[in-house]
This record gives C-alpha cells, structure tokens and sequence, in this order.
C-alpha cells in the first residue's frame, strides 16, 4: 500500500493523526506536502508508532508541469522503498542521505529563494507601474542580467501569486519556522509570506498579460508603500 499526502502544510498533522488510524502495516506513507523538518518529524511519529513506513518527500518543481514526472528528493529510512515503489508508476525519486527532515529541509531553503523572488518581483513590478517606469526599468535590467526575460518573468511570477498566494504563504509560514529553528534570521522570508498571502487572498482572476495582472492587483488595494 502507498498513501500520498498532499495536503496544505497547516493540514499535514491532521492528516497525519487520521491516517494513522487505519493506515495498514507496513504501508509506505509519502509526505510530499512542503513542511519545515520539525513538523515533517511530528508527522512522522504519528505513521511510525501506528506501524506505517513515513517517507519525507520533497516535491521540487510545480507539478502541473511535470506531472508524475516532476522531480522529487526523499529521505529517511524508508525513502529507498518508496523509489522502488512509486518508480513503478512512473515517478522519479531521488533518495537524499539524511534522515526524516532532510529533504524537506532542502524543499524549505529553496523557497526561501524561489517564493522570495516572486514577491521581490512582484514588489518592484508594482512600485515601477505605479510610478510609470516599468519598461526603463525592464531595459536596465536586461542590461544587466540579459539572460532574463524580466516582463515575462514578472508575469509568470505574479500569476503564480494570484493563483497560489495563500497556499504558498502557509508555506512560508513552514519556511519561516525552518529558518528559526537553525538560529538564522527570518526577516525577508517572513515578508515574503506576507506578500503571498495579500495577494492570494485578494482572489482575483488571472487575466493574459503582466500590465492587466498588475492592473488587477493594484485596483485590489495592495500597497506599494
């Protein structure tokens, strides 16, 4: 038996506690929502003591995307069985040293950066659009980075946002706790959950195009101050 848990992160341990009232034994329970290590390891205890097979895994990529083919770290003492098993289905898990934690571990840091660069991007799209300069400052940027397509990137990002802030704020919430617990500031990380949240819970439609997104957002109260 494989159970898949996806559920949002403030839902992971009731999740767990029901599971674990008729989760057979043995059976392979793949945590794949995005938790910090600490709540990935309550998680954990709740499937072990009722005899399950937790495995901490990391979803890294949207899955919309990739579908079973999105890539996935996991880790702990059962995360090479769940290899083997959900390979069988055509899922790609990568097993990572460590125990229970570790892959989440990875999956919090990188949202730090990944969820961080949407709200930056976000901020400084909707500062630039209310002052009038988004193309200069879309040129200067080329300039700098000319890897970078910053219009469509700025789209991408915002859509992201307005599709999936308050999801995605729970967890920076779970990012936030992450950075705490290893004595490492949370100051940007925690704005950046703030950002998602006020955008996502403005629940706007995602229209075609960056200037009507930011139209949207903006005529929906979010300040630029």
């Amino acid at each position: 038996q494989i159970i898949l848990c996806l559920v949002t992160p403030d839902e992971t341990p009731l999740a767990a506690r029901e599971a674990a009232k008729a989760i057979a034994p043995g059976a392979l329970y793949c945590d794949m929502t995005s938790v910090s290590p600490d709540t990935t390891r309550e998680a954990a205890a709740l499937i072990e003591r009722a005899g399950g097979r937790y495995v901490d895994v990391g979803v890294m990529s949207p899955v919309g995307k990739f579908l079973n083919k999105v890539p996935m770290k996991g880790s702990g003492p059962h995360a090479a069985a769940a290899r083997e098993a959900l390979g069988a289905y055509g899922f790609e898990l990568e097993v990572v040293e460590g125990d229970i934690g570790q892959a989440s571990a990875i999956k919090m840091v990188r949202s730090v950066i990944v969820k961080g660069l949407e709200a930056l991007t976000t901020e400084w799209l909707l500062a630039a659009e209310a002052v009038g300069v988004t193309d200069d400052v879309v040129v200067s940027l080329k300039g700098k980075w000319p890897g970078i397509d910053w219009a469509e990137k700025g789209d991408y990002n915002l859509g992201r946002m307005m599709l999936h802030g308050k999801r995605r704020a729970a967890e920076m919430d779970e990012a936030v706790r992450t950075l705490e617990a290893l004595g490492v500031s949370a100051r940007m990380s925690a704005a950046t959950r703030d950002w998602h949240r006020s955008v996502g819970e403005m629940a706007l439609p995602t229209p075609e195009g960056l200037r009507e997104k930011l139209r949207l957002v903006r005529a929906g109260g979010v300040s630029t101050a």
